[in-house]
């Protein structure tokens, strides 16, 4: 009997690169700040656990800016699930981040930040505990 292969289809995401300049002071800020846990790294490479076999990567190689980068005019932005927003949101204001205000909706809360070199990330929380919850949720 022949076997059936399935040639290109996506399994899964694995997850986020972003290319900075100064990798160690983006491994502190992404460690130390919004809570990552290290997986490995190397001179021009460090990979965060992003939980459920997802992760975050840094590659060094990008340009650092000194305003936010513009996420609204193309691009990625990392959203990255928290629990409490608010704790949070404490972290990076006791870091000095620089933020937008919390939006909350009827779905969940989040805020958009930025990392030491301007790349946009958002911390979100889900007003639900399970995905399937969601009353405006319809599959594809």
């Amino acid at each position: 009997m022949a076997s059936i292969q399935a040639l290109g289809n996506v399994t899964k995401v694995r997850g986020a690169l972003i290319f900075v300049e100064d990798i160690e002071r983006e491994l502190m800020f992404y460690r130390d700040v919004v809570g990552l846990r290290l997986l490995y790294r190397t001179p021009r490479f460090v990979r965060f656990d992003a939980t459920q076999g997802t992760s975050l990567a840094l590659i060094a190689g990008g340009d650092a800016s000194p305003e936010p980068k513009d996420f609204r005019r193309g691009g990625v932005v990392p959203e990255i699930i928290v629990d409490n927003l608010e704790l949070a949101m404490r972290r990076l204001a006791s870091a000095n981040v620089r933020h937008e205000d919390v939006v909350r909706t009827a779905w969940g809360q989040f805020c958009f930040f930025w990392d030491p070199e301007g790349n946009p990330l958002q911390f979100y929380e889900s007003a639900f505990v399970r995905p399937d919850a969601d009353p405006e949720r319809t599959t594809a």
